[in-house]
C-alpha cells in the first residue's frame, strides 16, 4: 500500500474539520471541542472551532487553542497563513506550530507546539 503524502493528509483533515462543524454559530460553549478525530487522550488544554459571521451569508472558520499552562496570562496570537489555498487551520495549526500533527489516521502531540506555554492561538482561514 502506498504511503500517504503530507498534502493528502492535510486536505483530508481540513475537510473533516469543515464538515464536522458546518452550521455552527459562534458561541463559546457551542464551539468548544471535546476531542478531534484521532486525538490523543491526554490533552490538558481547551480548543474551540467554528464560524464567525462577518456579514450576511459570509463567515470565517477559526480554530482556537489555549496554552497548556496558565492560558489567561499568555499572549493571544492570530495566525494567518499566506497565499490563496494555504489553510491556516490545515497547514498552520496541524503542520507548523499547532498542538497536533497528523500521522496516518491519528493525531500525535506536536513536541514543538507553541501552545506549550508560549501562546494562545487563533488560526483563522481567510476567504479569497
Amino acid at each position: 500500500m502506498a504511503a500517504w503524502s503530507p498534502w493528502i493528509a492535510i486536505i483530508v483533515f481540513t475537510a473533516t474539520l469543515y464538515t464536522s462543524f458546518t452550521g455552527v454559530k459562534s458561541s463559546i460553549n457551542g464551539d468548544q471541542i471535546s476531542s478531534l478525530p484521532g486525538q490523543p487522550a491526554n490533552v490538558t488544554f481547551r480548543q474551540y472551532s467554528g464560524y464567525v459571521e462577518v456579514r450576511s451569508q459570509r463567515a470565517l472558520f477559526y480554530y482556537f487553542v489555549e496554552a497548556e499552562t496558565q492560558p489567561d496570562s499568555k499572549p493571544l496570537v492570530l495566525w494567518l497563513n499566506g497565499g490563496p489555498g494555504c489553510s491556516s487551520v490545515g497547514y498552520g495549526a496541524f503542520m507548523e506550530n499547532g498542538p497536533f500533527r497528523p500521522r496516518g489516521r491519528v493525531l500525535i502531540k506536536n513536541p514543538q507546539s507553541w501552545n506549550k506555554g508560549f501562546f494562545r492561538g487563533i488560526y483563522l482561514n481567510r476567504s479569497k
